[in-house]
């Protein structure tokens, strides 16, 4: 629901309807997860997607069957869908399509706001009931024949130096779903405007990193490849269960780095958790380049991925998406 919540509280305000179609369930290989979802309005507006553009064309006229009065349903689109227009990738994608009624999609704002676990319940059985309960009642209360979306708080990126790569950085973060701090002590750089929808924070890191709630979903990442920053921010980075700890900097800058966290009593298995020199080696050189280069290997990282070009099968020929926030 993330990728088109936005749109869809868009479509609300203006008084349209909206048809919302989910991704349940995939057999063999698949462009997206389960949970992907795509949205249509009475005035066709479109919103996220289930495939590639494979099935989506024809996902539009099973919602205008539905605004016309048709019933809620599951097809499966594949070598054996009931409908035309099934995906090329060779898998079969079981969607369920059903309008969406504003209460539903107020609940699940309002619990997105709240910022407490919680899931999106969808029944896979007419009539297709879709239900917004707190965590714990959807591991209770959902069956087999129940498919399960769970939420919780965003994961969080921790970018240490308010320089220029931070810009393209916050924007590419957000997309991904990461809600952003921007931590420099320096006031002239930690500037809000020049980073909107981030939290910044004129402030040391560590002090910052040391009383942060981290876990394992988060990102630490270390832009201002100055000692006096990087260090002991790192080493709060270090110190804390964040996913990915990334630090900018040319190798011997990479290399002085690594003797002053020695110094402070890291030892090499906790150096190898940087990310150093950071980003994905793809001759990146403008800031937003480096951006890009960054996120690359934390999606890399968060899936597993071998990082190389699909061309030369070197990763597989598949594109995963983060479906709880």
């Amino acid at each position: 629901m993330n990728e088109v919540s936005e749109r869809v509280r868009a479509w609300f305000a203006d008084g349209k309807r909206v048809v919302l179609s989910t991704l349940v369930d995939t057999d063999g290989p698949s462009p997206r997860d389960a949970g992907a979802m795509f949205a249509v309005s009475n005035g066709h507006d479109l919103a996220g997607a289930i495939s590639g553009g494979c099935v989506e064309s024809t996902l539009v006229d099973v919602a205008d069957g539905i605004f016309d009065g048709a019933a809620p349903r599951r097809n499966a689109f594949g070598p054996d869908d009931d409908l035309d227009g099934g995906p090329t990738c060779g898998g079969t994608l079981h969607v369920v399509t059903r309008e969406l009624d504003r209460a539903t999609f107020e609940a699940f704002v309002s619990a997105q706001e709240r910022g407490e676990p919680f899931a999106l319940a969808l029944s896979i059985d007419p009539p297709f009931t879709m239900r917004v309960l707190k965590d714990d009642d959807a591991i209770n209360r959902c069956d087999e024949r129940t498919f399960v979306l769970r939420y919780g708080p965003p994961p969080h990126m921790y970018v240490i130096g308010a320089v220029d790569v931070a810009r393209p950085l916050l924007t590419y973060a957000k997309a991904l779903g990461f809600s952003v701090t921007i931590i420099d002590p320096r006031a002239p750089f930690a500037v809000p405007s020049r980073y909107p929808g981030a939290e910044v924070l004129v402030a040391w890191p560590d002090e910052v990193l040391d009383a942060a709630p981290i876990d394992a979903r988060d990102a630490i990442v270390s832009l201002a490849h100055d000692p006096k920053f990087d260090v002991p921010g790192i080493s709060a980075a270090l110190r804390s269960p964040a996913g990915y700890i990334g630090a900018m900097g040319s190798r011997s800058t990479t290399a002085r780095r690594a003797e002053a966290l020695r110094e402070r009593g890291f030892t090499d298995a906790d150096l190898e958790r940087i990310h150093a020199p950071i980003g994905l080696d793809i001759g990146a050189r403008s800031p937003e380049e480096i951006a890009l280069a960054v996120v690359a290997e934390i999606v890399k990282e968060r899936h597993g991925g071998a990082g190389g070009s699909l061309r030369y099968g070197t990763g597989p020929i598949r594109n995963r998406v983060m479906v709880t926030a």
